[in-house]
């Protein structure tokens, strides 16, 4: 059965509200890195790659390949395996990567997008749900940008198999000594696919590196990126979690009740946050400019009721 989190304390019913609170935080000294909107609080925060009933994590490598193979061209211009994982998280592939922001308004639309739920948990009523918003307190040390060593390590374990994985994993959780990690066989082909891209790439992983996730810093050269103040969090282990973790990322979850969505999407709206500028693309802006006439409409015909 499906693993539901628990409800955030906090409940955020409008814009202002949640800007109160984040200027609180501020005023304090604390200052998120980065944020996260999910339609569904109980979701778990993890790549989608990790989660029940896609298979993909199984044949990471395969499934990465096969959209390359299908379509090359799209992929022409990626230097790096992140760069083409960031290609494939934009097409819908489930990738290791998660979606973030360090615009919190984008998260807050993200956070109250209409959900009902569909899963197996029958503790849960199959009605509209409340949403997830996740603020990220990240450490200095666990920020990287595109081009970092320890984000081409963490990239390329989607070349691995799920074998060699496993082991890599295993290994890593239970190593004390860099160099002992570093000299097992299965190590050499991480190196192998990181060279391909790093070909001067120090032969030097520290086995930790490859069990927790990290912030990183896009490039942005992607339209969606820069519309949604995008970046991402990049994870290593499929069984990450905080528990395993003995410094994991600080993080502060608010719950926005489904009967305050409809009141927050209109607020963001006026701000300028609405689905042809958070998706700018010729079909979303199409679908928000439709919306938006239909429901003048409707307006004008519940003022004559």
């Amino acid at each position: 059965m499906e693993i539901i989190k628990p409800k955030p304390a906090r409940e955020i019913k409008s814009v202002s509200q949640f800007i109160d609170y984040i200027m609180r935080w501020r005023r304090a000294g604390e200052k998120p890195t980065a944020f996260r909107g999910q339609s569904f609080y109980g979701w778990p925060m993890k790549p989608k790659i990790f989660r029940k009933g896609f298979n993909i994590y199984e044949n990471e490598g395969q499934a990465i390949r096969d959209v390359i193979s299908l379509h090359p061209k799209e992929f022409d211009d990626d230097k790096t395996m992140f760069d083409r994982l960031v290609r494939m998280q934009h097409f819908g592939l489930p990738t290791r990567l998660l979606d973030v922001t360090i615009n919190p308004l984008v998260a807050l639309w993200f956070a109250s997008e209409k959900y009902t739920y569909d899963g197996d948990n029958t503790n849960i009523r199959r009605v509209a749900q409340g949403g997830r918003l996740t603020a990220y307190f990240v450490p200095v040390e666990r920020q990287k940008y595109y081009d970092s060593d320890t984000v081409s390590c963490l990239s390329n374990l989607a070349n691995l198999r799920i074998d060699q994985k496993d082991e890599i994993f295993k290994i890593a959780t239970s190593s004390t000594q860099v160099g002992l990690f570093n000299e097992q066989v299965v190590v050499d082909y991480l190196f192998y696919h990181i060279g391909m891209e790093k070909p001067h790439f120090r032969k030097l992983i520290k086995p930790e590196d490859l069990l927790f996730p990290l912030y990183v810093k896009p490039k942005l050269n992607n339209k969606r990126i820069i519309a949604q103040s995008g970046a991402f969090l990049i994870y290593g282990a499929r069984d990450y979690t905080p528990s395993t973790n003995p410094t994991p990322i600080p993080a502060r979850s608010v719950f926005i009740p489904s009967s305050a969505k409809e009141r927050i999407r209109q607020e963001l709206e006026t701000l300028g946050i609405h689905e042809s500028t958070i998706f700018p693309d010729i079909e979303r802006t199409s679908k928000f400019v439709t919306l938006r006439y239909q429901n003048a409409l409707n307006d004008r015909a519940n003022a004559l009721i």
